[in-house]
């Protein structure tokens, strides 16, 4: 659809834009960091976005009713579900991909440094890639959980932007909730506030935000899939 190519633009040129203006705010001879080619303005869109787009394409169905002929069509429901996931996940890794390197080259530019060799650059391009991707299959999911718009979208919102916000990380319980969240996994890969050892508990694990990446949008496909098979349309 032309709103499809619209959107992915839009969202492009937003975070190619947030990029620049974050690295030309660092003095002049500033030392490019990760955290500037990522920044987190621009990456809150591409969340918002992803989020919106991927619950978009099952609350169509449930609108305009056409989910009932989709279910006579394909009397399988999981198949329905795993291949509106394998368009989302082909469309939003191609558009993070365009999203994340043209980020990194826009700030290195700014700052006279695009080189790949800096300790975590791999890590961090990889979760810029991937975030579309896992917000597009959380919005989803959620959305076949939910099916109301007007709740899908204010629970997207308030799980992967706000909610992290909200917990602190200064106490052990809230710090391992706040870990678990899908946004401040992408701060530490994207080293989002500075290298692991200047940050300290801001950051979880290298590892454990791997898995906040894929155990967010698995579990919630995994319920979604098995609501959908059992629910009436």
């Amino acid at each position: 659809m032309r709103s499809t190519r619209w959107t992915v633009a839009g969202t492009v040129l937003a975070v190619a834009g947030a990029a620049a203006a974050d690295a030309s705010t660092n003095q002049p001879g500033s030392r490019f960091e990760l955290g500037d080619a990522f920044p987190l303005a621009g990456f809150l869109v591409v969340i918002v976005v992803a989020t919106g787009f991927g619950a978009s394409t099952m609350l169509g169905e449930y609108s305009s009713g056409l989910i009932r002929a989709t279910s006579v069509a394909v009397p399988a429901r999981a198949a329905v579900v795993g291949a509106k996931t394998a368009v989302l996940v082909a469309l939003w890794t191609v558009a993070g991909t365009v999203i994340a390197a043209s980020a990194f080259t826009i700030a290195g530019l700014v700052l006279g440094d695009v080189t790949l060799s800096r300790p975590g650059t791999g890590a961090a391009l990889l979760a810029a890639i991937l975030i579309g991707p896992v917000c597009a299959l959380i919005g989803l999911s959620l959305a076949v959980l939910v099916r109301h718009a007007g709740a899908v979208h204010v629970s997207g919102i308030v799980l992967l932007v706000l909610a992290p916000q909200m917990v602190s990380t200064r106490q052990e319980l809230p710090r391992a909730i706040n870990h678990a969240m899908l946004l401040p996994a992408w701060q530490r890969l994207t080293q989002a506030y500075g290298t692991p050892e200047a940050a300290g508990d801001v950051y979880t694990t290298a590892v454990q935000a791997w898995l906040v990446y894929a155990l967010w949008p698995l579990t919630l496909l995994v319920a979604a899939v098995v609501v959908h098979r059992r629910r009436d349309v």
